[in-house]
């Protein structure tokens, strides 16, 4: 049993020499290293690195015209909503001339109505109190006639 447990010792401090007697790396290399590393392709990373920089720098050119253009339409929308206000108020001033156009409109025909309802109505007048004087005429004389001298 102690024998055992000698070899068991032994065994393990040879590995405890061992593992300090292999070297070990000095420094520790970044992802794009170790990538370009493994498959051994370091054109191929630099490559993709510039066109991942390439499209960064596009995407950020794009944000900013974004932002441009939005602004525009802000300021755009601003000055709209102003035209839209303005019209609202030229729309209901317009509103109210109409409808005062048309009040002076509809009180004018009712004055034409009421003008040439007394102008029919005194015609009728005049014409009725003309039949009414001819038969009063007509009468008187006939009274003179039937009852005159001859009579």
């Amino acid at each position: 049993m102690m024998r055992t447990a000698f070899h068991r010792m032994a065994i393990i401090a040879l590995f405890i020499v061992g593992a300090f007697a292999l070297p070990t790396d000095s420094a520790h290399a970044g992802f794009f290293s170790r990538v370009q590393d493994i498959y051994h392709a370091p054109d191929k990373i630099s490559e993709m690195e510039q066109q991942y920089k390439d499209a960064n720098e596009a995407l950020t050119k794009q944000l900013e015209e974004a932002r441009q253009a939005a602004d525009q339409l802000a300021q755009r929308q601003e000055e709209l909503t102003k035209q839209n206000e303005q019209l609202m108020e030229q729309n209901a001033s317009l509103q109210s001339e109409v409808k005062e156009a048309r009040q002076k409109k509809a009180d004018l025909q009712k004055k034409l109505i009421m003008a040439s309802a007394s102008i029919a109505a005194l015609l009728i007048a005049y014409f009725m109190a003309i039949r009414i004087w001819r038969y009063a005429s007509w009468r008187r004389q006939r009274h003179l006639r039937d009852g005159g001298i001859e009579g």
